[in-house]
C-alpha cells in the first residue's frame, strides 16, 4: 500500500514517534540533512507521512556510527547501489570494531588473571608451570653505575616503552635481570624494563619450563625476595637458565598499601 502524503505531522509528533528532540529536526534542518516538506502560514514545520521512512533510515544509519556528513550525502543520491555500498562499508567497520573490542576483552581477562593468580598464590613458594612463546616489547635500561639501577634510570626506560607502544595491548610490566648479576647483585641491576602483550611482535619471552614465585611487600625488600628465590631454586635442584623476570603482579596501579603488592620472580629452568 501507498503511503499517503496527504497527512501531516507536526514537529512535536515526528520527535515523539522517534524518541528524538524537537531540537534534533531542526538540527537536521540546518544542515540540510532532513527538512520538512512544507511550512504552513504560521511557519509551523510539516512532515509527510513518507518522510518518516526517511528519517528512521537516517536514525538507523546514525546508530550505526556513520557520520551525519556521510548519511547526507547517501541519503542525497540514495539508489540501491549506493545504499548497498555503505552498509558494507559500514559492515566492515564495525566487524573491526568487534574484532578490536574481542582482543581488548583478551588483555582485560589476562590482566584479571594475572592479578588473581598473585593475589590467591601462596607467597615465597616455589611454582612450575611450562610456559607459550609469550609477546614481549622491551626497552634496555642505561645503567650509569655498576652496582645498582636507579629509580630515575628505570623510569626513564619506562617512559619509553609506554610511549613507543599502544599501551592498551600491555598485559604485565617488568624488568629483566642477567642472571649473573642477580645471583652477584641480588636484583639490584635491572638491564631492561619489559611489558607483555597481547599482540604478536618480533620479540617474545622463549616458551619452556618455568619457576617462579610470589613476594609480598615494598621492592625495598627486593635483595631478600631474590635470595629466598635462590635459595629454593637450589634447594629443588632447579638450574636456572637465562634471565630472571621481575614481574609487577600487584602495583601501585592496583592498590596503593605498598604492604599489599606482590612482585613475581621467574626463570627459565632447565627441563
Amino acid at each position: 500500500m501507498k503511503i499517503s502524503d496527504s497527512i501531516y505531522y507536526t514537529p512535536h509528533q515526528v520527535a515523539s514517534f522517534f524518541s528524538i528532540s524537537k531540537d534534533t529536526l531542526l538540527y537536521y534542518d540546518k544542515i540540510g540533512l532532513f527538512s520538512p516538506v512544507a511550512r504552513k502560514e504560521n511557519g509551523y514545520r510539516c512532515y509527510s507521512a513518507s518522510q518518516l521512512n526517511e528519517l528512521d533510515t537516517i536514525l538507523t544509519l546514525k546508530d550505526l556510527g556513520i557520520p551525519l556528513a556521510s548519511i547526507k550525502e547517501a541519503v542525497g543520491n540514495i539508489s540501491a547501489p549506493s545504499f548497498l555500498s555503505l552498509l558494507e562499508n559500514e559492515e566492515k567497520s564495525i566487524r573491526g570494531r568487534i574484532d578490536e573490542c574481542n582482543a581488548l576483552l583478551r588483555v582485560v581477562q589476562s590482566i584479571r588473571e594475572s592479578i588473581n593468580e598473585a593475589f590467591l598464590a601462596e607467597k615465597e613458594r616455589l611454582y612450575q608451570r611450562y610456559y607459550d612463546e609469550r609477546p614481549v616489547v622491551k626497552v634496555p635500561i642505561k645503567v650509569n653505575g655498576n652496582t645498582e639501577t636507579t629509580d630515575e634510570e628505570w623510569q626513564n626506560a619506562y617512559s619509553t616503552l609506554m610511549a613507543s607502544y599502544d599501551c592498551k595491548w600491555i598485559i604485565n610490566l617488568g624488568s629483566i635481570v642477567r642472571l649473573d648479576e642477580a645471583k652477584k647483585h641480588l636484583g639490584s641491576i635491572c638491564r631492561e624494563v619489559y611489558a607483555t602483550c597481547a599482540m604478536p611482535l618480533d620479540t617474545a619471552i622463549p616458551a619452556g619450563q618455568y619457576a617462579y614465585m610470589f613476594f609480598s611487600g615494598s621492592l625495598d625488600n627486593l635483595s631478600s625476595f631474590y635470595r629466598k628465590f635462590f635459595d629454593s631454586l637450589e634447594e629443588n635442584h632447579l638450574v636456572p637458565l637465562g634471565d630472571i623476570y621481575e614481574e609487577l603482579s600487584i602495583s601501585n596501579i592496583t592498590t596503593k598499601d605498598e604492604n599489599e603488592h606482590v612482585t613475581k620472580l621467574m626463570v627459565r629452568i632447565a627441563d
